[in-house]
């Protein structure tokens, strides 16, 4: 558990921070050992959500991601020309287009001016920046390379925002696609075969086996359309729950990774976007165990959550991260071996960072290129349906009207 502390050392000194522990005592505790007596202290959850939003204590407000990016953007630019941070910041604050960020902003330059660091002044918002935007900005601070760790923090944003954008408009046709027949098929079942029904009553005909099952199964839907609306919306939440369970996840995300019409894409995303975050992290000063962990932590997959825990291991124990990656199945070979290589050349972070680019990018037009091929099979289908209804109904009504009375 971690828990945010402010304390005094014994030379007066101020000191603020975030450390792991069991418990509240043994936080104090480990804070005495250091030399440090603690002045106030708490676990971070609350700390963060405490400190979201000034005057709105609790309440975590939606930022956007592309506000995000022009703000560090803005934060980019001014500290580059020179600007000092802590006079940057006051100047996104009063800039910043949303109030949810212009709120957040200003809270983290009034902490700034008031003598925190600025990582723990952004740590108090990581619910909204990120534990990678953070750490980066923690390791810029202790390394005094905050200018050049700013570029790549905004680069990290637009990528994730130009990532997410293609996946939304990639996904976009085959859902609208599905609404309407869904919408067309609500129709007929509801308002057009009733009305057939009526005709083949007034002409005094039965209808033929396969149109009155198609007009019997439309009234028993149209009869049943309360019990059938409470049992969708029950099974729905049922899901729901499942899938908040930790063995459900995890199949649920094996099947992601091993499926076999999306297993290249989503591997190729999964290992893009967390080689990436990862060679960001180690570009920006991080350290690699804490990179390692962040990342863990940053990545929602169990399988590479997994991944990332026996990587921790790895390097605490003293081994490269190389053999542990060529091991995992799921990680594509030229990514496995490109890691191997940069490790043992010194240029890890560098590599990561190519990597990881390269096969989001890869990703992308895999899951294109999958979605391209299943819209057609979505119209002959949605085609099939929507002709056999109108022929199991039409062609019978033809047939009777030809026949000489």
């Amino acid at each position: 558990m971690q828990f945010q502390y402010t304390a005094k050392s014994l030379n007066g000194q101020s000191a603020a921070g975030i450390l792991d522990a069991p418990s509240l005592t043994q936080a104090r505790q480990q804070l005495h050992q250091s030399g440090l007596f603690p002045i106030s202290i708490a676990p971070a959850e609350s700390a963060n959500v405490a400190g979201a939003t000034p005057g709105m204590p609790g309440r975590r407000k939606r930022i956007r991601k592309t506000d995000l990016l022009m703000a560090t953007s803005q934060l980019s630019i001014m500290c580059r020309s020179g600007i000092d941070l802590a006079e940057a910041l006051r100047s996104v604050s009063r800039e910043c287009r949303n109030p949810a960020l212009r709120d957040v902003f200003s809270q983290i330059y009034q902490d700034v001016s008031q003598g925190s660091s600025a990582s723990v002044a952004f740590r108090r918002h990581r619910h909204i920046f990120g534990d990678a935007y953070v750490a980066s900005i923690d390791a810029a601070e202790a390394s005094g390379a905050v200018n050049d760790v700013l570029p790549r923090l905004v680069d990290m944003l637009r990528n994730e925002i130009r990532l997410q954008s293609s996946l939304k408009s990639v996904a976009a046709y085959p859902v609208v696609l599905l609404g309407v027949a869904a919408v067309v098929l609500t129709v007929l079942v509801f308002f057009v075969l009733p009305q057939f029904s009526h005709v083949f009553e007034s002409l005094g005909r039965p209808a033929p086996p396969l149109t009155a099952l198609l007009l019997d199964v439309a009234q028993l839907l149209r009869q049943n359309v309360l019990w059938l609306i409470l049992g969708a919306s029950g099974t729905a939440v049922a899901l729901t729950h499942l899938l908040r369970t930790e063995s459900a996840r995890r199949y649920w995300d094996e099947a992601t990774l091993n499926g076999p019409i999306i297993r290249n894409g989503s591997r190729a995303l999964l290992t893009g976007r967390s080689f990436r975050t990862l060679g960001l992290m180690l570009a920006s000063g991080v350290p690699l165990i804490d990179a390692v962990r962040l990342c863990r932590s940053a990545v929602r997959n169990r399988v590479f959550q997994g991944l990332f825990q026996d990587l921790e291991h790895d390097v605490l124990n003293g081994k490269g991260i190389g053999p542990t990656v060529s091991r995992a199945e799921f990680i594509p070979p030229g990514a496995a071996q490109m890691v191997s290589t940069a490790e043992q050349t010194g240029k890890l972070a560098e590599v990561m960072q190519l990597v990881g680019e390269f096969y989001e990018e890869e990703g992308e037009r895999l899951v294109r290129s999958t979605v391209k091929l299943l819209e057609p099979a979505l119209i002959i289908v949605m085609g099939v349906i929507v002709t056999g209804v109108v022929l199991a109904v039409v062609l019978p009504l033809l047939d009777v009207s030809t026949i000489p009375r």
